[in-house]
C-alpha cells in the first residue's frame, strides 16, 4: 500500500508540474518534432540527390564510365592541375583502338569530344551550344533517345558527313513550327544537315541538358583536330562487373603506356559512382547527423 501511495503521489506531482508549465512542455515537444522532421527531410533530399546525380547528371548510367586525360572531383587545386597537365598526355585515337580491341568486360566502347560554340539557322543564333562529337554508339552510351529522324551511323562517321543530331532546345528555338529533319543548321558557319532530334532531358541545377548538337566524331576531328578534349566512353557488360571493367581498362592503358607498377596513372577514370561519392563527401557532415543524435 505504501508503494502504491508513493507511485500515485509521484504521478500527481508530475501532472501538477506539467499543468503548471504547459507552455514550456509544449515548446519542448514542438522542438523535438521540428528537429526530427527536419532531419528526415534533409536525409530524404540527400538520398534523392544521390540517385538524381547517378541517373541524370553524369549521363553515364549505373554501368557506364569514361576515361579522360584528367579529372577533378571535389576540391579544386591549381597546383595539381598544372602537375597533371605536365604528367598526363592527351588521349589518342590509336590508344582507343587498342583498348576497344582488347577490353572484354565492356559491351560498348566509343570516342567523345565536345566544345561550346555558336550554332545558327536563318536569323536565329545560339552562342553557347554544346557541340559534341561522338562515335555511332554515342547515343546508346550516353542515354540519348531519338524523338524524330535518326542518330548517325558508322557509315556517316567514316565518310565524315556533316550530319547533326540536335537537342530539343535547338529544335524549339530554331524550328518552332517546322519539321527540322533535312533542314540545315550552321556550326561556326559550316552547314550541317539535321538528321534527327532528341527527346528532352530537362535541366540539372537550372542548367538545360537539351542545348546541344551531336555530330560524327570524324567530322568533329576534321573541324577541330583529334587532340584536345577527347574522352573514351564505355558501358560495362552489366553493373555487376563495372568495377572489374574499369580495372581491366586501367590495366590495358597502363600497359599500352608502359607505366611501371609504382608509377601513378597518367589518366583518370570516372563513373556515376565517382560523382555520387564526391556528393556524399560534400554532404557527409549532414549525413553523419543521425549517428550524432544516436550517441
Amino acid at each position: 500500500m505504501k508503494t502504491n501511495a508513493s507511485f500515485v503521489e509521484a504521478a500527481r506531482l508530475a501532472m501538477d508540474s506539467l499543468r503548471s508549465s504547459k507552455l514550456r512542455s509544449f515548446l519542448t515537444l514542438l522542438g523535438i518534432i521540428l528537429a526530427t522532421t527536419t532531419l528526415i527531410a534533409v536525409m530524404s533530399i540527400i538520398n534523392g540527390m544521390n540517385m538524381y546525380i547517378a541517373e541524370n547528371v553524369s549521363n553515364m548510367g549505373a554501368d557506364g564510365f569514361r576515361i579522360v586525360r584528367m579529372a577533378f572531383i571535389g576540391d579544386w587545386d591549381p597546383k595539381k592541375f598544372l602537375e597533371f597537365q605536365k604528367k598526363n598526355p592527351q588521349l589518342k585515337v590509336d590508344e582507343f583502338e587498342f583498348l576497344k580491341s582488347k577490353a572484354t568486360l565492356v559491351k560498348e566502347f566509343g570516342l567523345a569530344a565536345s566544345r561550346s560554340t555558336k550554332v545558327s539557322h536563318g536569323g536565329e543564333t545560339e552562342e553557347s551550344v554544346s557541340v559534341m562529337g561522338g562515335t555511332a554508339n554515342y547515343a546508346v552510351i550516353n542515354n540519348y533517345q531519338v524523338d524524330s529522324g535518326r542518330f548517325f551511323t558508322e557509315v556517316d562517321e567514316r565518310h565524315h558527313l556533316p550530319a547533326a543530331f540536335i537537342g530539343s532546345d535547338i529544335r524549339q528555338r530554331m524550328f518552332p513550327n517546322v519539321d527540322p529533319i533535312g533542314k540545315t543548321i550552321n556550326i561556326e558557319g559550316r552547314p550541317f544537315e539535321v538528321i534527327g532530334t532528341a527527346k528532352p532531358k530537362g535541366s540539372v541545377f537550372g542548367q538545360s541538358q537539351d542545348l546541344f548538337v551531336i555530330i560524327p566524331i570524324e567530322t568533329y576531328f576534321k573541324m577541330y583536330g583529334a587532340r584536345n578534349g577527347m574522352a573514351y566512353i564505355a558501358v560495362a557488360r552489366d553493373q555487376t562487373v563495372l568495377n572489374q571493367a574499369q580495372d581491366e581498362v586501367r590495366m590495358l592503358l597502363r600497359a599500352y603506356r608502359h607505366l611501371k607498377p609504382k608509377q601513378d596513372d597518367t589518366f583518370a577514370i570516372i563513373s556515376s559512382d565517382s560523382l555520387v561519392n564526391a556528393w556524399q563527401q560534400l554532404t557527409g557532415a549532414i549525413a553523419a547527423t543521425p549517428d550524432a543524435v544516436d550517441n
